[in-house]
């Protein structure tokens, strides 16, 4: 041969910047710096491995061109077969009738085939035209045309379909299309055809800066074929960081009718939904000192709740608080607090008192302590003044509140060593006694106040009223009793348990429907925890002195061996203090648990003791391998457990994940799932 070619036979190998290139035969042309390649091919290029019978490369271009060719994509794991697969210059892949998967070669679980496919690695795009999708060896559906991500990185482009059926809303069909509008925005939009609603468009926009971030849902129904309606929904936050010290918050939510929500939900706490909340946040933090303004209000969806029953809005609510070491006394420091808040309360009955409320809340405490004690007495001076209209739409004249209030917090730590040497038990006595006075308020309204749930931790506050309407007068001593296990090498806590009382000198007076509480102590509380490898267990009983009988007993366990593998069983009852058919007690079995090779169970059980009926019955099942998964969903369940009447409803629901095209995909049985079984974070 001439001078300018040149041949290379046997292992060849050839290594060039991000190349290398192994053949049996190589032909090199020095003027055109164009290698002719025979027999074995395997190319390493950056981000793809290449085997071929035959080809060509152009040293200068870096153009090249590979004939009966396999390929792999590490970065998403891709690999497929093409007769002419050609790379460009500038970075792109031209791939003629090719086959191509996520799934290993030898187990085409699923394939795409296409007649063009382009691979641009400057965008981390993939392009294919005259797309066939197969499923082993059937074709299911046809692309004329689809865009994938190569890697993580978003891409717009139509996402997975999904489909589902429900007995309140017949079949549905979803076919997402995700739009990568910017590198700090996207959206996902949604048509969704209902076969007894009719067709449903869903947009799920997002934004994120770097002082701010924002979320936008708006689900639309132009006319529901059942009730001839227009029907929809709209959901919307942001937060945003002004400056340094100052933060703005929004929130917005909207439905069309009282029954959106349990017509368009497969969640119980959303289908149950009574009140939708709108509101706007400002805050300025400065050291010690923090100032907010709220404007808040709701819309009462559940059209069964009388006027006189909804929330008060609060129009506007401004807050400043602020604490800090005063000076030092005797190794401790003087704490001081302050707390204010004016707020002008508004309501949509004209029989509701209405007006401003403003209070005020200084306090000052010295903590004392030692290796094994500590005392805290605090004092502080409560005063509340408002400026009210009476249920008439006169002036009030209501008289301002002032209160001091006296509290001594005290405990001792006690601990001793296992004899194993790795385990230390603690013992925590600790005595809490609150004193303030009585002044009558029932004359005062009662804007948000309500009472406080009662457990442990209620054992030590200052006032048993959430709120500032009402401030409970006190002559009182919390007992209560801790006592821990933890490892000494870790200081892991294996176990916990907390017993209290509240003893009462005095009767409780103030109330927010004017009885008085003669009892002389507290229910018995006690709470029980532990924490042991996979395992968790949390217990709590209050126990009811006057009648020897719980009020409020609950039991949970719950074991983990990863996120996708967990299962939960717990019981819960509360006691009617008015009707005892009115008892809540409930029992709540839930798992995701793997079995055989790539399947999984998925279930919960919640079920009505006291009615003796399941409240939520879930089950499914779902395949997961190397490149793709399957979930399917069955759904029972009551929208209003409250309301005998209510129907059951049901749904099923289909999820299909094509692993390596996206992480946005329909998650309807994703989000089911995660609100349904506790501690279950699926990948998907």
């Amino acid at each position: 041969m001439g001078k300018s070619v040149s041949t290379f036979s046997g292992n060849v190998l050839i290594e060039r910047n991000q190349l290398r290139l192994q053949a049996d035969k190589v032909v090199h042309n020095k003027e055109t710096e164009k290698l002719k390649l025979n027999g074995n091919i395997h190319a390493d290029t950056q981000g793809m491995a290449i085997n071929a019978s035959s080809g060509w490369m152009n040293l200068k271009t870096n153009d090249s061109e590979f004939i009966n060719s396999s390929y792999y994509i590490p970065e998403m794991g891709l690999s497929g077969t093409s007769p002419l697969l050609s790379l460009s210059q500038n970075k792109k892949t031209i791939l003629i009738d090719s086959q191509f998967s996520t799934c290993p070669p030898n187990k085409l679980d699923w394939h795409l085939n296409t007649s063009h496919l382009e691979l641009d690695q400057s965008s981390a795009t993939g392009t294919a035209q005259h797309t066939v999708f197969w499923v082993g060896g059937v074709p299911i559906f046809y692309f004329p045309w689809i865009q994938f991500p190569l890697g993580d990185e978003r891409r717009s482009g139509v996402l997975i379909p999904s489909i589902g059926s429900s007995s309140n809303n017949g079949l549905q069909f979803s076919l997402p299309f995700y739009w990568n509008i910017a590198p700090n925005q996207d959206a996902l939009i949604t048509p969704t055809y209902i076969s007894k609603r009719g067709t449903m468009l869903s947009t799920d926009y997002r934004y994120l800066n770097s002082s701010s971030r924002a979320n936008l849902k708006f689900n639309y129904l132009n006319k529901d074929k059942e009730l001839d309606l227009e029907r929809y929904s709209l959901h919307f936050n942001s937060q945003s960081k002004l400056s340094d010290k100052l933060n703005l918050t929004l929130l917005a939510n909207d439905v069309s009718d009282v029954d959106y929500l349990r017509d368009f939900s497969n969640n119980l706490n959303t289908a149950n939904t009574t009140h939708l909340e709108k509101n706007a946040k400002l805050r300025y933090s400065n050291g010690p000192w923090v100032a907010g303004i709220m404007a808040q209000s709701y819309e009462t969806i559940d059209e069964t709740i009388a006027i006189d029953n909804r929330p008060y809005e609060r129009l506007p609510q401004i807050t400043l608080a602020g604490k800090g070491e005063l000076f030092e006394m005797d190794n401790s420091y003087l704490l001081g607090s302050l707390k204010t808040e004016w707020v002008e309360f508004d309501h949509q009955s004209i029989n509701k008192e209405q007006g401003s409320r403003f209070n005020l809340y200084p306090k000052l405490s010295l903590p004392i302590e030692g290796n094994a004690w500590f005392v805290k007495p605090s004092a502080g001076y409560a005063f509340t003044q408002y400026d009210t209209t009476d249920t008439n739409g006169n002036d009030a004249n209501l008289d301002a509140r002032g209160l001091p209030i006296l509290s001594l917090d005290s405990g001792l730590f006690f601990e001793r060593n296992f004899t194993s040497g790795t385990f230390l038990q603690t013992l925590e006595p600790r005595l809490f006694y609150l004193n303030v006075p009585f002044e009558d308020q029932s004359f005062l309204p009662v804007f948000d106040t309500s009472a406080q749930d009662f457990n442990f931790s209620s054992l030590f506050r200052e006032n048993r009223f959430n709120g500032a309407d009402r401030i409970g007068d006190a002559n009182q001593l919390t007992v209560a009793l801790s006592s821990r296990i933890l490892n000494k090498n870790n200081g892991h806590e294996v176990f916990n348990i907390s017993i209290g009382q509240i003893y009462y000198f005095d009767d409780q007076r103030v109330s927010l429907d004017n009885r008085i509480n003669t009892n002389k102590n507290s229910d018995i509380i006690t709470e029980i925890g532990g924490n042991l490898n996979r395992w968790q267990a949390r217990a709590t009983l209050q126990w009811n002195t006057e009648t020897s009988a719980s009020d409020k007993r609950s039991v949970q366990l719950s074991y983990a061996a990863s996120e996708e593998a967990v299962f939960n069983i717990g019981y819960r009852f509360f006691r009617d203090p008015i009707n005892e058919t009115e008892n809540l007690e409930q029992t709540d079995l839930s798992f995701a648990w793997p079995f055989a090779t790539n399947y999984a169970l998925l279930s919960r059980w919640n079920y009505d003791l006291t009615n003796e009926r399941d409240i939520e019955i879930l089950s499914g099942i779902e395949y997961e391998s190397c490149c793709w998964a399957l979930r399917l969903l069955y759904q029972r369940y009551r929208r209003d457990n409250n309301d005998i009447n209510d129907p059951y409803r049901t749904s099923i629901m289909l999820q299909f994940v094509l692993k390596g095209f996206g992480s946005i995909t329909e998650k309807a049985a994703t989000n089911t799932l995660k609100q349904a079984i506790l501690g279950y974070q699926p990948d998907y």
